[in-house]
């Protein structure tokens, strides 16, 4: 007695490339750090930040600006921190 065995394989789904989203990460900032430091880390004060315009030409979104950082931060204790930063 031999039964009919169907081996099917899976569908293959198409390949699809890992999304990239343009983001900043979080990091953590000790409260002695931000307090005994002048901290210049703000979409605000960047080369790359149009204040006109509000936008970053790197791509990134500007959300970023002091005020936004420092209530992102008293809420979690996170400011972030963008690679690209550059003063004038």
């Amino acid at each position: 007695m031999s039964q009919s065995i169907k081996n099917s394989a899976p569908q293959a789904r198409s390949y699809q490339p890992k999304r990239h989203r343009r983001r900043i990460k979080l990091d953590r900032v000790q409260a002695s750090d931000l307090a005994g430091f002048e901290v210049r880390f703000f979409c605000d004060n960047c080369s790359h930040f149009s204040s006109t315009k509000k936008i970053c030409t790197m791509g990134y979104v500007a959300q970023h600006t002091e005020k936004e950082q420092m209530e992102i931060y008293q809420l979690t204790g996170h400011m972030a921190f963008c690679r690209f930063l550059e003063i004038d």
